[in-house]
């Protein structure tokens, strides 16, 4: 808990301004971030909408997960969607995207000339995978990413603190994160862990709760690719060996290594199970979710209420 108004293990909201870059078309300090050592609390912006963007780039999360895997952005949009968030957030909130392959360098490209602070790569499996997006991403000499004349104009948005230069910089900002899904992924989890240039690890087959305030059940859902690879079922229950083998290798690694592992935990019990896992990179909310099952809970209470008034009326 927090002491006297401070955060001990979270980042403090009041301190996000300092992982801005200098300017709003750079890239914000993501992996300064996640070297902190705090954990980090983070939602997922699913809908492709500006006017959801701007909502909740003024929430107060510390990132925020994009995801253009399962949803079709299109590229104008995905770029102006990471900069209203710069934007509206102050800088404050630093986008991540999750690209829609672990080929799209196009996707990486635009991202992070946009503004992104990282990118997630979904269905990782290899030191060779993790390297030619380390390439996309990079400026030479580290990589062969392209000078973006539409984001770095000389003099005005190109300002860089004194010792550093924008290539310098954005090599230090910018994380790379690879998602593992499969079972050779995990097979290579120590090779692709121990490389500099990764910052944090999503592991498939996570899985995720929301409860439901009225019926007091557990809404289920889970992202099985993991699970699916190893020939298990989707389910919430993942109990099976192979399955909790592969997520105790991930703790291992990441204790092994100092770096995170990101993983969804909606509500309570799911936070507290994250943080047993090794997780301390957290998502504490899905749009998609806090839509859907927000209003199906105001629904609930809505139509509970207007029964126990009449209920309590006819009795009088």
């Amino acid at each position: 808990m927090a002491t006297n108004g401070i955060l001990k293990f979270t980042a403090d909201p009041s301190t996000q301004a300092s992982w801005a870059a200098p300017t709003r078309q750079q890239s914000s300090n993501m992996r300064g971030m996640l070297r902190s050592g705090k954990v980090l609390m983070g939602q997922v912006l699913s809908y492709p909408s500006r006017q959801v963007a701007k909502t909740l780039a003024v929430t107060g999360a510390d990132w925020i997960w994009i995801d253009a895997e399962h949803v079709a952005w299109s590229q104008k949009l995905l770029v102006e969607v990471i900069q209203i968030i710069n934007h509206e957030s102050g800088g404050k909130m630093i986008p991540v995207v999750r690209v829609p392959s672990k080929t799209s360098f196009d996707y990486m490209a635009w991202c992070l000339d946009a503004g992104a602070g990282g990118v997630i790569v979904p269905h990782i499996e290899t030191v060779e995978e993790v390297s030619a997006a380390v390439a996309a991403c990079r400026f030479p000499p580290t990589g062969h990413r392209s000078y973006p004349p539409f984001t770095y104009l000389p003099g005005l948005t190109d300002a860089t603190p004194e010792g550093e230069s924008i290539y310098t910089l954005a090599n230090k900002s910018i994380a790379i994160i690879p998602q593992i899904e499969s079972r050779l992924g995990i097979q290579n989890i120590d090779a692709i862990m121990q490389m500099d240039e990764v910052d944090a690890l999503m592991i498939g087959g996570w899985f995720n709760s929301l409860q439901s305030e009225l019926k007091g059940k557990l809404m289920r859902n889970t992202a099985g690719d993991l699970r699916l690879d190893m020939g298990l079922p989707v389910a919430f229950v993942g109990s099976e060996p192979e399955f909790v083998a592969a997520l105790a290798r991930a703790k291992e690694m990441s204790k092994k290594y100092g770096k995170k592992l990101v993983g969804a935990a909606l509500g309570t019990a799911m936070v507290e199970q994250r943080l047993k896992e090794g997780f301390t990179v957290l998502i504490s909310s899905i749009d998609l979710y806090t839509m859907a099952f927000g209003t199906v809970t105001d629904l609930q209470k809505a139509r509970s209420t207007v029964e126990a008034y009449f209920d309590s009326s006819c009795n009088k």
